[in-house]
């Protein structure tokens, strides 16, 4: 009798849980794998946090069916999920007073609260450093052609004729699409003003179905904590407090190959060296994931200017040198890698970092886009200036498009030095349609 009542009891908590079944099966249909929450006692209930939680592929169809009937009917129906700045209001400030299951709290360190502010002496510093890396440019190597054609342009139009930069220009420097430079405008290809509003959602609901795509590639804990900089004045799409592009979803995966491969100590200086990395991008994630560090972003003149910038705006309270800082100091490294959380530094001058100095290398599409005796010389230096058990990240196209011709794609590449390989595989967070091999070594003896 008395094991008859303890199976009715029994019985009867299974009921409960029986009605929680389909529950159970909703989330095992539309979320990813990491996402699922599996009941074990009837009283759990189901995953209320909404920002940890990632769509499959019938979960991301569901979810733009939900976000375009939102859309047509004008949220009569459903309520959307995506803002769109520049149209509809969004007060991050507000939205992060306080936490809530839609958003990550606390507060990532990449999400921006507000604009910030770089100074006229700052602007002034990265107008002398432009025209002091030319002036004692000792390679003078020509220049892939398409960036023949972004130097002329740049100089057109951020500079006036006593070669100061033109502080409107660098401030809304991300949002100008008249560029060529495909890095600064990129964005516009999700939202665009002369889109209008019904298109620029439509692009921000695929831009969203990535962002939950590419949650079975890129680290949860990154993923939600990505948010674009104020930096150039760019709107975009906003989805669970995060500013989205294209471009961050990337750079996210990278960070993410990073911290799973690449073994860093925070205990002493890390110097990273980022080989064509844009306007520093990547500085952003290294600084705040890797916060040892000193990352050192290696461009061409034109980029340098705004990647001192972007620096110095997402970071006021860092310390960002340009190469005025160091055009006298190049026999100190050692020294300005300690002083420095930043410096930026023009293509020839990697040169003057010393032997087996660097602890990471990071090239994300940058040296298969070089002329063949760029490429080799950064080879050549990445060969000489890392350390012994240091890494490289690479990440490069290895297809040649009818438009232009990429003279040292990835697999001309020649090492000196040895390298054992940590990964090697497709990457399919990807800003270009070129097959892109990831690769991570560590150099050896």
């Amino acid at each position: 009798m008395k094991n008859l009542i303890i199976l009715l009891k029994w019985c009867i908590n299974r009921v409960w849980f029986i009605k929680r079944f389909p529950y159970q099966i909703l989330d095992f249909l539309l979320y990813t794998k990491n996402s699922r929450f599996f009941y074990k006692k009837a009283p759990m209930v189901r995953n209320e946090i909404t920002h940890t939680l990632y769509f499959n592929v019938i979960g991301r169809t569901l979810f733009a069916l939900k976000e375009i009937l939102a859309l047509l009917t004008k949220e009569k129906l459903f309520t959307k999920s995506i803002l769109l700045e520049g149209y509809d209001l969004y007060n991050p400030t507000s939205a992060y007073k306080q936490g809530t299951h839609e958003l990550m709290w606390p507060k990532s360190p990449l999400v921006e609260l507000h604009p910030s502010k770089v100074s006229k002496e700052f602007l002034t510093k990265i107008s002398l450093s432009y025209s002091l890396s030319y002036q004692n440019d000792p390679l003078n190597i020509d220049k892939e052609y398409v960036w023949e054609q972004h130097v002329k342009e740049f100089k057109e139009a951020y500079f006036d004729q006593n070669d100061h930069i033109i502080e409107d220009k660098i401030i809304n420097f991300r949002k100008d699409k008249s560029s060529t430079a495909n890095i600064l405008v990129d964005h516009f290809e999700v939202l665009n003003d002369e889109f209008g509003y019904f298109k620029s959602y439509l692009k921000s609901i695929d831009l969203v179905m990535e962002y939950h795509r590419f949650s079975n590639f890129i680290d949860h804990h990154i993923l939600g904590a990505i948010s674009e900089s104020y930096a150039g004045n760019i709107h975009t799409p906003v989805y669970r407090g995060q500013r989205l592009s294209d471009r961050i979803i990337y750079l996210a995966s990278v960070m993410s190959e990073i911290k799973k491969h690449i073994p860093l100590s925070t205990e002493k200086r890390n110097v990273i060296v980022d080989i064509g990395g844009g306007f520093g991008h990547m500085g952003r994630f290294t600084s705040t994931y890797i916060p040892n560090s000193c990352y050192i972003l290696v461009e061409l003149n034109e980029m340098a200017c705004f990647g001192a910038y972007f620096l110095q705006y997402t970071f006021p309270d860092k310390k960002v040198a340009t190469y005025l800082d160091i055009a006298q100091r190049v026999d100190e490294f050692p020294k300005l890698v300690k002083e420095y959380d930043f410096i930026i530094l023009p293509t020839w001058c990697i040169q003057s970092l010393p032997n087996e100095f660097v602890d990471l290398y990071i090239a994300t599409g940058s040296i298969a886009e070089m002329p063949k005796q760029y490429a080799q010389m950064y080879l050549d230096e990445i060969d000489r200036t890392l350390k012994y058990n240091g890494y490289f990240y690479s990440n490069s196209r290895v297809k040649v498009e009818k438009e232009k011709i990429y003279l040292y794609i990835f697999y001309y590449w020649q090492f000196k030095s040895n390298f054992l390989t940590l990964s090697y595989c497709y990457h399919p967070v990807n800003l270009i349609v070129q097959t892109s091999p990831q690769w991570i070594g560590q150099k050896i003896r």
